[in-house]
């Protein structure tokens, strides 16, 4: 199949530009080099995109690790004091920190759901943002809380 591909191409060719005195066409016309050329631009394009989202990816999820321990004892230390001083809690609700030579922002959040007569449930909120690069990142958690008023 391929031997016929080639044996039709080198008949186009032949048969649109005859053979000057002697010497035969074999070589590579400019169209035919451009069109390689695109394509291999193309390849080099898509495989530079790739590299870059996967780069910007990881970086991602550097950062997102590094902050899930973090995350995880601030929402569980705001259910702690919610669960043991309910309303009278002083919780601290937003600051910054440095990670890696990276500041992090941080606003933590908590909104009464349910009120009974003894028992209050707390929504609990965090989000962390940070910059990369160009764009701002952010991160939310959620957690609830139970504050049973008869075990003060």
């Amino acid at each position: 199949m391929f031997k016929r591909f080639r044996r039709l191409l080198k008949d186009f060719i032949v048969n649109r530009r005859p053979a000057k005195a002697g010497l035969s066409l074999t070589g590579f016309t400019l169209f035919e080099v451009m069109i390689a050329a695109m394509v291999l631009l193309l390849g080099v394009v898509l495989i530079h995109e790739t590299f870059l989202s996967s780069l910007d990816l990881h970086n991602y999820y550097v950062n997102y690790l590094n902050l899930a321990s973090w995350a995880d004892e601030k929402i569980w230390q705001t259910q702690d004091d919610l669960e043991h001083l309910g309303p009278g809690a002083n919780i601290l609700r937003n600051g910054k920190f440095e990670d890696r030579n990276r500041t992090f922002n941080w606003d933590l959040s908590f909104n009464l759901v349910d009120d009974e007569d003894m028992y209050s449930m707390y929504e609990i909120n965090l989000e962390i943002t940070w910059q990369e690069g160009k764009r701002q990142v952010k991160v939310s958690r959620n957690a609830y809380a139970i504050y049973d008023a008869t075990n003060i």
